[in-house]
């Protein structure tokens, strides 16, 4: 995940009001929306984009979350690899109840080739993507409504387990990206 990606996508700051991130919303939902550009290809990919940074940073608890893992990310990032796996065992000592937030904490995110990412819009959370790439995907269990499946590492699991996980997803909501080459793999 890049750092603050969401803010960059809606064009806002890092502090920006709720106001300022709808009405940057609907700018660009107006600006890219495929009835009004109908000779651009990557305005669905925008728009997708558009919407899953709006879902995330119009509520405000998964703002926090946002905010905090990007926080975490640049901890880590700034850390040594061997003070990451001392800071990781210290923390897996400690026994506490895992959310979905503690499991993305928990885990180094390394930059892998490949970016993976779960739409949460096509997401209903079958389950066989976190059977075939446990270390990758999680299913957030302790949602009561409309649980997902969450990227915990990038790099847990050989690609080819990746892409089979993709692959069963009966909505295709794993997007799998080639970050060396901007090109989207899967689906």
């Amino acid at each position: 995940m890049d750092i603050h990606e969401y803010y960059r996508i809606l064009k806002v700051s890092e502090d920006a009001t709720l106001l300022e991130i709808k009405t940057a919303y609907r700018f660009l939902v107006k600006k890219y929306h495929p009835d009004r550009n109908y000779e651009k290809e990557n305005d669905l990919e925008m728009i997708k984009k558009i919407n899953i940074a709006f879902e995330v940073l119009s509520d405000k608890n998964k703002r926090k979350e946002y905010d905090d893992l990007c926080l975490e990310i640049q901890d880590l990032d700034s850390n040594s690899q061997k003070e990451n796996e001392v800071l990781l065992k210290n923390r897996n000592e400690n026994k506490e109840k895992i959310s979905t937030t503690s499991i993305r904490k928990k885990i180094a995110i390394e930059k892998s080739r490949f970016k993976i990412i779960v739409e949460p819009s096509l997401c209903m959370a079958f389950g066989s993507c976190e059977i075939l790439a446990p270390n990758v995907f999680h299913i957030e269990t302790n949602k009561m409504i409309n649980p997902k499946a969450v990227v915990i590492s990038e790099t847990a699991d050989k690609f080819e387990s990746i892409l089979d996980a993709a692959k069963t997803c009966p909505t295709k909501a794993i997007i799998i990206i080639d970050r060396y080459t901007d090109k989207q793999i899967f689906p």
